[in-house]
């Protein structure tokens, strides 16, 4: 009999997601992690069956898909390969694995999966909005101050429909969506968790829509289901400047919704958006993104959900038939609370006004609870700094209000806005009769959610304050998009800022999904000349092409496969990235990028003058993109396309070398950014790579050891100093106290990374409030740096999904100790490291199905062992590193320690020569 393995298979995803209510048949995609005993914990075959309405029937009639055993270690994105998927269906999947020594696990626990409804069949509601609702919107006259609440601010519709039913409920599903944003209710019942949804997407190409399970809240007889909608991003206030309403996308919101009762007997009922629908405008007066909301208590209807209300004063509602415009079930993470926090302290201003310090710096809105005299106004106004004085800060806020107001209809009450967000630190609470209690107040943090998936915990606790500013600047960005900011009249999803961004966001937390679901934006923008936008999705605001900016439509991709080992985001995106590449190409013949440059935003905000010049950044993005899409080519099986972009790629790097490199090894310009860009891509000569490294860390002492990169060029700046063995001075950068730095901001209170690097300073205060951010998270792509190098927890080039992660710390003198780990997709890599005397110690343990290579920096590595007494497999030495040494080591899953004597001096381990080379894509 053969012997069970001790393999277990958990944490089931299908398309990122666990158990999705809504997937696009071609997203179908299957993952699983894998646990067990022992140290020979490896995937030698896998076996997935997908069953159509559960697993209570292994029949042949109910099985759609049996792969039999395939012998293969893969345990992500595993692509659907069975009978065709029928839309609005349930269908049940399990998998079980064969180990390395043969025995077969059991069957994992079924997990499932629902396919969103057929475009053209599937839906049988139309939009429905307010009644009297679209009468032109028009401004006051003249040219005076601008007043969003007199111009185009407009009460909320609420909108309901009693319906009976008469049966056994054997299953419900709503599925609901927004021109606008909604909050559906079913008898008395808010529905789901997600708020501003259905979120945000170029409404002229498609409209996400979200399925909920309901089928315990519908009940015999009498039923309401209801809804409030806003104006969202849809109609409400979006970026830069005030726009009527309408500018944008469309004028109103309007609501679809279609609820499907599926009875005992198979017979179904379907209760939609249609003419039968009655609203009604109640208690929130105006509900906007930017602008914020008013409550006005005393209007409210209670039970206006629920059967037995009189709705005889009700209006007909709007009907308007569906368009040609998709419907999508929503591929990504609603935006959800994911945390309270209270107040650290009260204050007055000079106005004698409340101001409450919550200290952080967030996403989200204030909860107040109060016990207050009908008719009682209180206004909520939100600030990310305060003036000098201790009042609120919003200069910087341009247009935006970001203020809630209420008027108490009498007796206890909470009050908290439903439709809009806030980045703030600090509230300033008027019309609250006598002093504030902190009990009574909270802030709601609400974001995209992306689960944590890293952690990290140094001797240096500034450090562990940047860490947490890095992914507090992430949680107030990643908003249904990657925006730029949560707080000033702008919130775009700027792709430049993203893309250099993208794999600290990807080691910070599970965006796979989030990520998935905007490079969607990032595709319906894309112009017929094949040129990606500067912003997805793209509004009136019209750049695109910008180096750096545009080729997130390549880079983002290629970071999602390294890090998810998602092959699917490549085939679905090849298109449009190859239309990317063949603009590029077009416009620049003789492979210098100096033509159809947009904006040319270049190295944003680059301490100083930006002397970097436009075409040698421009032409060095467009050398990665080639050499990223010959991966991509050959991780997805295209060797032709693999080997033409490989092609594209020298003749680009000898373009740059003869109009941008000296024969020593200098860079034009000669600025940080030139010289990181160069390395990082690949573009020097190899024998001169070396030389070039210490022409940058020439530049950065000619700087007096300040960094002096902006957007384009910060993210890779201690990556490259660290890879050609200068991370002693990757580690002076990083703990510089003098602005600009990481550290003057976190000693200066910031508790998320600020737009520019002199958002405040101690001799200018304020920078100017056109443009001056204090949540902007694309200076925090240090965080990059942070896991792979000092952390340790990086990949073997050339591999993807972690199936062989590089564990090779890198130690610095100002840091004694070091933890952390990493929730892989294939389980937690988990690394620490510290240092007593002269003795260096490496922790760290791995999960099932992943083989690492370990590389514990030693002054003798010889004498380095592991746990068992055992030498290392080898010692590497790597030349023009500054005789850095390692004691490799390979592992398998399981714990694993290393100690031997420290590398003096404040360098680390790095690599150069052939094995640099590999890597520095990696």
């Amino acid at each position: 009999m053969t012997t069970p393995s001790t393999l277990s298979l958990t944490g089931l995803r299908c398309a990122h997601l666990v158990n999705p209510l809504g997937i696009a048949p071609g997203r179908v995609r299957f993952g699983w992690q894998l646990q067990g005993t022992g140290g020979d914990r490896v995937q030698a075959a896998f076996h997935i069956q997908v069953f159509l309405n559960g697993l209570s029937r292994l029949s042949q009639d109910t099985l759609c898909w049996d792969t039999g055993q395939v012998a293969s270690a893969d345990c992500l994105d595993i692509p659907y390969g069975g009978a065709a998927l029928e839309p609005g269906r349930r269908y049940w999947w399990r998998v079980r694995a064969r180990d390395a020594a043969g025995a077969l696990s059991e069957w994992s626990d079924p997990a499932f999966f629902e396919v969103e409804l057929d475009q053209a069949n599937g839906w049988h509601a139309c939009w429905i909005s307010q009644g009297q609702a679209h009468e032109k919107v028009t401004p006051p006259a003249g040219d005076g101050p601008f007043d969003p609440v007199s111009r185009a601010l407009r009460p909320a519709p609420y909108l309901r429909r009693a319906f009976a039913v008469d049966g056994q409920v054997a299953s419900a599903r709503l599925y609901v969506t927004a021109l606008g944003l909604y909050e559906v209710r079913l008898n008395g019942q808010r529905i789901g968790d997600a708020f501003l949804a259905p979120g945000w997407t170029d409404y002229d190409q498609r409209v996400l829509y979200q399925t909920y399970d309901v089928t315990g809240l519908v009940r015999a007889g009498e039923n309401v289901l209801g809804a409030i909608i806003a104006d969202g991003w849809y109609a409400g206030f979006v970026g830069f400047d005030p726009k009527r309403a309408g500018a944008h996308y469309g004028t109103v919101p309007e609501l679809l919704a279609q609820l499907v009762i599926t009875f005992a007997d198979g017979t179904r009922q379907l209760v939609v958006t249609d003419g039968q629908w009655e609203e009604q405008t109640a208690a929130i007066r105006y509900a906007d993104l930017l602008m914020g909301e008013k409550h006005d208590l005393r209007l409210e209807s209670p039970g206006w959900d629920a059967a037995g209300f009189d709705a005889s004063g009700w209006r007909a509602v709007h009907t308007r038939d569906r368009d040609s415009r998709p419907l999508v079930a929503d591929p990504g993470p609603p935006v959800r609370v994911t945390e309270e926090i209270v107040p650290v302290g009260i204050s007055r201003d000079p106005a004698g006004r409340h101001v409450v310090d919550f200290g952080q710096n967030l996403p989200g809105w204030v909860r107040v609870r109060a016990d207050l005299p009908a008719g009682t106004e209180i206004r909520v106004r939100h600030a990310e700094v305060l003036n000098p004085d201790g009042s609120l800060y919003t200069a910087n806020l341009r247009t935006a209000r970001q203020t809630d107001e209420y008027i108490a209809a009498g007796g206890p009450g909470i009050f908290e806005p439903r439709f809009t967000m806030h980045g703030f630190r600090y509230a300033e609470i008027t019309g609250y009769p006598g002093d504030l209690d902190p009990g009574d107040l909270v802030a709601v943090v609400a974001h995209s959610d992306t689960p944590a998936t890293g952690t990290l915990s140094t001797s240096a606790d500034w450090l562990d304050r940047l860490f947490a500013a890095i992914d507090w600047g992430q949680r107030g960005n990643f908003i249904s998009v990657p925006t730029d900011c949560p707080q000033r009249d702008e919130r775009l999803g700027w792709l430049g800022d993203a893309q250099i961004f993208a794999r600290t966001a990807c080691y910070n937390r599970d965006v796979a999904s989030f990520f998935d679901k905007w490079l969607d934006d990032v595709a319906d923008a894309q112009l017929p000349s094949g040129a990606y936008t500067d912003v997805a999705p793209r509004l009136t605001f019209g750049g695109s092409a910008a180096p750096a900016w545009g080729d997130a439509g390549v880079i983002i991709p290629w970071t999602l496969w390294k890090m998810y080992g998602a092959t699917g985001v490549l085939d679905r995106h090849f298109g449009a990235m190859t239309r990317w590449m063949d603009f590029l190409e077009r416009a620049n013949p003789d492979y210098l990028r100096a033509s159809q440059l947009g904006n040319s935003y270049n190295d944003w905000l680059a301490p100083g003058a930006d002397d970097t010049p436009h075409e040698l950044l421009a032409t060095a993005y467009w050398a990665h993109d080639a050499y990223l899409m010959a991966e991509i080519a050959e991780a997805t099986g295209r060797a032709e396309d693999a080997a033409g972009y490989r092609a594209l790629h020298a003749k680009i790097r000898a373009g740059f070398a003869g109009a941008f490199t000296d024969t020593d090894g200098r860079v034009v310009s000669g600025t940080q950014t030139a010289y990181v860009l160069a390395l990082h891509m690949g573009l020097i000569p190899d024998d001169l790579r070396t030389a070039t490294a210490g022409h940058l860390v020439a530049a950065i002492e000619a700087a007096d050891w300040r960094l002096t990169t902006g957007f384009a060029g910060v993210g890779y700046l201690l990556p490259v100093l660290s890879s050609f063995g200068h991370t002693d001075v990757a580690y002076r950068l990083l703990a510089q106290q003098t602005q600009p730095s990481w550290r003057y901001m976190i000693d200066n209170g910031a508790t998320t990374i600020w737009e520019r690097w002199d958002g405040w300073t101690a001799e200018h205060g304020f920078q100017s409030p056109q443009m001056n951010s204090f949540n902007h998270y694309s200076l925090g792509s240090i965080g990059e740096w942070l896991y792979r190098f000092v952390l340790g927890i990086d990949q073997a080039p050339g591999t993807a999904g972690f199936a062989r992660p590089l564990l090779r710390p890198h130690r610095g003198q100002a840091l004694t100790s070091v933890s952390g780990s990493y929730q892989s997709v294939r389980g937690t890599i988990s690394a620490s490291w510290e240092v007593h005397g002269d003795q260096f110690s490496y922790r760290v343990e791995l999960p099932a199905n992943v083989t690492a290579s370990v590389h514990v920096p030693s002054g003798d590595p010889g004498a380095v062992r592991d746990a068992a007494g055992n030498w290392p497999e080898s010692i590497a030495r790597y030349p023009g590193a500054r005789d850095a040494r390692e004691a490799v080591f390979v592992v398998g899953p399981g714990r694993h320690r290393f100690t031997g004597p420290a590398l003096p001096g404040s360098g680390a381990a790095s690599c150069s020569g052939a094995a640099d080379r590999a890597s520095r894509q990696a």
